[in-house]
């Protein structure tokens, strides 16, 4: 009797672990799906070369990537619905502790970060050169009915755009009762509107969209003053980033900008090996997210541990580690 049972719980405990390593072999190799940012922008490039990746680094997996925003990206990986996304060091920070604009929320406890990749310029205010707005208190001071242009909802640039309004005064309530709009479009979008005489300016980042849309029509920037910068620092936890005169036209003298952190997130629950592998295939291609624009140039792994806002993954740290780079 007693070696039956001993034999049944040596079956049972067989099961178990057969079912554990059944469910890691499933979320390394079955499928992946990577939650990026809008087409025709940075992030969906990025999403597309790490989809490349995940594909070497589990091969036969069914790999997607799609569509989404710094926002939406911390939600779905959060749930499950993705296995990786981008978003910003800020609002991954505050997704796990229920501040900032998660405030009054559950924790988000299913996340852990894989890589810092660049610190981002936002809130770039754009408008023709032939406009004559010269500031952005203008804006305010004259309530002028600008038709405003921003990404999707969802997306850190819309979230960038209404905090740094927001320090001058302006909400995007005022701008629609001006006579004006507030649009949340794509990036592609966006150049093809304000080619057309549909809309007056972009409040975002310069991504590929936005730097064609910069060669086809001459375009002028309207500088975020020093002191609001401060502010969005102490009040929103934003970053500041050196901008030279030259680095794109627009900008006609040195100047510090906003900016914000990109990292790359993962859900908690995928194991240690998993990640690693992934991180180790990252660390490998690089260049190849350092070419997708002037933004990620700097990538790098002796600094891809650093800035994500929170803890690594267990599977991205053991590689930081073994690598030496992370003591």
């Amino acid at each position: 009797m007693k070696k039956r049972k001993i034999g049944f719980n040596i079956g049972f405990l067989f099961i178990i672990a057969l079912s554990f390593i059944t469910t890691d072999i499933m979320a390394q190799a079955k499928t992946f799906t990577i939650t990026s940012g809008p087409m025709g922008g940075g992030w969906y490039s990025i999403g597309g070369a790490t989809g490349e990746m995940a594909k070497a680094a589990f091969p036969g997996a069914i790999v997607t990537v799609t569509p989404g925003g710094s926002l939406s990206n911390v939600a779905k990986v959060n749930v499950g619905k993705a296995d990786l996304g981008l978003t910003m060091a800020r609002l991954y920070n505050e997704a796990r502790t229920a501040t900032g604009v998660y405030k009054g929320k559950r924790k988000m406890s299913n996340l852990r970060a894989i890589a810092y990749l660049a610190p981002i310029p936002m809130s770039f205010v754009l408008v023709k050169k032939s406009n004559s707005l010269s500031s952005i208190e203008e804006i305010k001071n004259k309530r002028v009915p600008i038709r405003i242009l921003t990404s999707k909802k969802g997306s850190s640039p819309a979230l960038a755009a209404k905090f740094m309004f927001a320090q001058y005064g302006i909400t995007f309530k005022d701008i629609k009762k001006w006579g004006g709009s507030v649009s949340y479009v794509s990036y592609a979008e966006a150049s093809n509107l304000i080619k057309d005489g549909h809309a007056d300016a972009w409040v975002g980042p310069v991504v590929s969209a936005i730097v064609e849309l910069t060669t086809t029509v001459k375009m002028k920037m309207l500088p975020i003053k020093q002191r609001y910068l401060d502010r969005l620092q102490k009040d929103n936890a934003y970053g500041q980033i050196f901008l030279p005169k030259g680095k794109y036209y627009f900008v006609e003298r040195d100047m510090n900008h906003m900016a914000e952190n990109v990292i790359m997130i993962a859900q908690k629950k995928l194991s240690t090996e998993a990640v690693y592998k992934l991180t180790k295939e990252l660390m490998k291609n690089t260049g190849r997210i350092a070419q997708i624009s002037k933004t990620y140039a700097g990538f790098a792994p002796a600094t891809a541990w650093k800035n994500v806002g929170g803890p690594l993954h267990p599977g991205a740290e053991k590689y930081y580690r073994e690598m030496n780079l992370m003591k």
